[in-house]
């Protein structure tokens, strides 16, 4: 646990976007905190599978990298910061293995990634704003890149977010986000890591998560995104019975209400194999 004094002198550095040791500034706006722990960097290194590539979302000055690399895993970074650039490149110097591309996860050139023979994966310590969209960026690679072969991600996000997506029903926290994420791949909490492993220190804890992601064949059969329409209907009004936040859905068609199915329920009671059905069944009683 670190002293009050050290706690106060990395607040003070992140509210500047100063580094007391000579570095780059870290930017907040990018959501720079960098992990700090290396028994953590190894635990979060050893979570992958053995993969042909690994792409690590921002690795800033390379501290996870070099626990990839050390696991002989080969790691593109996609670094958007500059700044770090030198710093990483000398950390992981004597490791092979490595290529840098600079520019953001969001604008990354997929054909480009599809040429690289073999499994992929994808890491990273996510800046906490950019998590969803992040995250709903490589869902919509799952749905429609076979040819990216990727089969995994061990991502760092906020505490909470991490425990949104792998909640279960009946959670009070079991919501749309979960079901999103469970629809295309096998999620498992890791474990949480606490903010006094970053500097700058963030004001809240992180948790690592592993995404094990569904191929093609394997994902749910049900138009995607009439089920995405029908789970944030529900789950716009949680508390209420299905029958009722189902109905704030205009597209639904006539005699919905008359298929095999509990209405009675609250959304956070069904799986996502429930949901699946529901949106299947109407999608046929419209066709």
């Amino acid at each position: 646990m670190q002293s009050k004094h050290h706690k106060d002198k990395n607040e003070t550095s992140f509210k500047s976007g100063k580094s007391p040791y000579g570095e780059p500034k870290f930017k907040r706006s990018l959501g720079q905190n960098f992990l700090r722990d290396k028994a953590i960097a190894r635990e979060i290194a050893s979570s992958f599978s053995d993969v042909s590539l690994v792409l690590e979302i921002g690795p800033g000055d390379g501290f996870l990298t070099q626990y990839l690399l050390e696991r002989d895993l080969n790691v593109m970074g996609v670094e958007i910061d500059s700044s770090w650039i030198d710093k990483l490149q000398r950390r992981v110097k004597k490791y092979s293995g490595f290529e840098l591309i600079s520019g953001s996860i969001l604008e990354l050139d997929w054909n480009e990634i599809a040429k690289i023979d073999g499994t992929k994966a994808i890491a990273g310590n996510l800046p906490y704003h950019l998590v969803s969209s992040i995250m709903f960026g490589i869902f919509e690679i799952i749905r429609t890149r076979s040819d990216i072969n990727l089969v995994e991600m061990v991502i760092m996000a906020q505490e909470e977010v991490a425990q949104r997506l792998t909640a279960v029903p009946g959670n009070k926290i079991y919501g749309g986000i979960t079901l999103l994420a469970q629809y295309h791949a096998d999620l498992e909490y890791l474990f949480t890591v606490p903010a006094d492993c970053f500097f700058p220190r963030p004001k809240v804890d992180g948790a690592m998560i592993r995404f094990k992601f569904k191929s093609q064949q394997d994902l749910p059969q049900v138009d995607y995104e009439f089920f995405r329409r029908v789970v944030r209907a529900c789950f716009g009004q949680r508390r209420k019975m299905m029958s009722n936040s189902l109905g704030q859905l205009n597209e639904l068609p006539a005699g919905w209400k008359t298929i095999d199915f509990d209405f009675s329920l609250r959304p956070e009671r069904l799986t996502l194999k429930q949901f699946v059905s529901l949106a299947q069944e109407l999608t046929k009683i419209s066709n």
